[in-house]
C-alpha cells in the first residue's frame, strides 16, 4: 500500500487482518459501525432506518458523528442464515403482534410439510437486531422431524453485493459484511438451550447429523455470496454457547472446530478475511480458532465476563490472529470514566500491532445516559490519544 498516512477506517481495519502496516490502532464500536441492507428491513427483527432515526437520541448522535471518520461501518450483505435449521426464508412468516413499553413482540410461523412451528421472539425497539427468545419453534422430537422435512433451496433475495447500488462512502468507513451463525448453533438456536446441551450428551450423532446439514446448506449459500467482488469478511457468531465449560472438548472439536474450518477454507478461497465473534470463556479456545484459520477474534472479554485479560491473549496468540475487545458494555454503561481509562490504558499494553479496539456489544439504552456519553467520549479521547503507530 506504500505509505500508511492517513488512512481511512476501512484501510486500517482490513490492513490489520490481513498483517499489513496501519498508521493506527482502528476502532471498532458496537452500535457505531453497523448499516444494515434495505432487504432485511422488517424481517427477522430488524428495524427500519426510519425507526433507528426516529428512535435515536442525542447522546447517541452526539457520539456517532464524532466517530463516523474514526470507526468502521459494517455494510450488511445477507445471507438470510438463521438459527432455526437455516431453513429457507420463504417457509418463515413474521408478524408483529405487539408492544409493551420499548418492548415489541413477533411471531415467527415455520410452514413443513408435517405441520407448523411457531416462535416467538422480542426486541427492545431502540436496538439494532438484538433478540431475545420467548418461545421456541422445536419443542419435541416431533418438531425437530417437522423442521427438517422442509426441502433445502436457497433462501429468497440471495444474490452477490450491489456494490454499485451503495452510493458515496464519504470517509472511507464502509467494510462488506454478510453474517453466518456457526453450524451448530443454527441446530442449538431452535430449541431450549438446555435441551440442546442434553441432546449433545444423549444423542450426539443426531446433533452431528443436524449441524452437518446447516454446513452444508451455509456453504452453498457462501458459494452465491461469494461469486462476485464485493464481500470483504464473513462474520461467524455463536460459538460461546459450546466453549468448554458449556460443552466438553470433544464436543467443541466435533461441533465447532471442524464445521468452521470449512467455512473459514471456502471464505478464504474467495480471497475474504473470518471474522469470529465468541463472548465469554475463550482461553481454552483461541489456539483452536488459529488452527481454523480465523483472521479476526472478538471480544476477547477480562474477567469476570471472560476468562482471559486481553494482554495475556495478545501473548498467547503472538500475533497469529488479530484480537478485538477490552471495553465492555457494562463498563461503558455503569462505570467511571477512571474505569475506562484503565481498560483503555490495558487494551494497549504489550503487542499493539495485531489489535483492534473494540467495545464487546452494542448499546440497548433507549437513551444514553449522561455517564454512558461521558465514558464513550472518553473511549474515543484515549484512542485518538494512544493508538497512533
Amino acid at each position: 500500500m506504500g505509505s500508511t498516512a492517513a488512512m481511512t477506517p476501512r484501510e486500517r481495519f482490513l490492513s490489520v487482518l490481513r498483517g499489513q502496516p496501519v498508521d493506527r490502532i482502528p476502532l471498532d464500536m458496537q452500535g457505531f459501525n453497523n448499516h444494515y441492507s434495505p432487504a432485511v428491513e422488517g424481517w427477522y427483527g430488524f428495524p427500519s432506518y426510519a425507526e433507528v432515526r426516529q428512535n435515536s437520541d442525542p447522546g447517541y448522535e452526539e457520539i456517532a458523528a464524532r466517530v463516523e471518520d474514526k470507526c468502521i461501518a459494517q455494510y450488511h450483505v445477507p445471507s438470510w442464515a438463521n438459527r432455526y435449521l437455516v431453513t429457507p426464508r420463504q417457509w418463515i412468516h413474521e408478524t408483529t403482534v405487539g408492544r409493551k413499553g420499548d418492548r415489541v413482540r413477533y411471531v415467527r410461523e415455520i410452514d413443513t410439510p408435517k405441520g407448523k412451528l411457531r416462535g416467538v421472539v422480542e426486541r427492545s425497539s431502540e436496538s439494532v437486531g438484538t433478540i431475545w427468545t420467548v418461545k421456541n419453534p422445536v419443542e419435541s422430537e416431533e418438531d425437530i422431524e417437522k423442521i427438517r422435512s422442509i426441502p433445502w433451496e436457497l433462501p429468497e433475495g440471495l444474490d452477490v453485493a450491489n456494490v454499485e447500488s451503495l452510493g458515496p462512502d464519504r470517509y472511507g468507513r464502509r467494510v462488506l459484511y454478510t453474517y453466518v451463525t456457526s453450524p451448530a448453533i443454527c441446530v442449538a438456536g431452535m430449541m431450549d438451550f438446555q435441551a440442546f446441551l442434553m441432546m449433545c450428551a444423549t444423542d450426539l450423532p443426531l446433533i452431528e447429523e443436524l449441524t452437518g446439514e446447516c454446513l452444508r446448506r451455509e456453504l452453498q449459500i457462501l458459494d452465491v455470496l461469494l461469486a462476485g467482488p464485493g464481500i470483504d469478511v464473513v462474520w461467524i457468531g455463536g460459538s460461546e454457547w459450546l466453549t468448554p465449560p458449556l460443552a466438553s472438548p470433544a464436543t467443541y472439536e466435533s461441533l465447532v472446530q471442524r464445521q468452521e474450518t470449512r467455512l473459514i477454507e471456502r471464505i478464504h478461497a474467495a480471497g475474504a478475511l473470518a471474522h469470529v465473534h465468541c463472548h465469554g470463556n475463550v482461553r481454552e479456545t483461541l489456539g483452536l480458532t488459529i488452527a481454523r484459520g480465523a483472521d479476526y477474534f472478538e471480544p476477547v472479554e477480562p474477567p469476570p465476563d471472560g476468562d482471559i485479560t486481553f494482554a495475556e491473549a495478545k501473548e498467547m496468540v503472538d500475533g497469529a490472529l488479530v484480537l478485538g475487545g477490552n471495553i465492555e458494555l457494562a463498563l461503558l454503561e455503569e462505570g467511571s470514566e477512571q474505569e475506562v481509562e484503565k481498560a483503555v490504558k490495558e487494551a494497549f499494553r504489550r503487542r499493539r500491532q495485531s489489535m483492534v479496539l473494540a467495545t464487546s456489544a452494542a448499546s440497548n439504552q433507549p437513551v444514553f445516559s449522561r455517564n454512558a456519553l461521558r465514558n464513550y467520549h472518553r473511549l474515543v479521547d484515549l484512542w485518538e490519544e494512544l493508538s497512533t503507530l
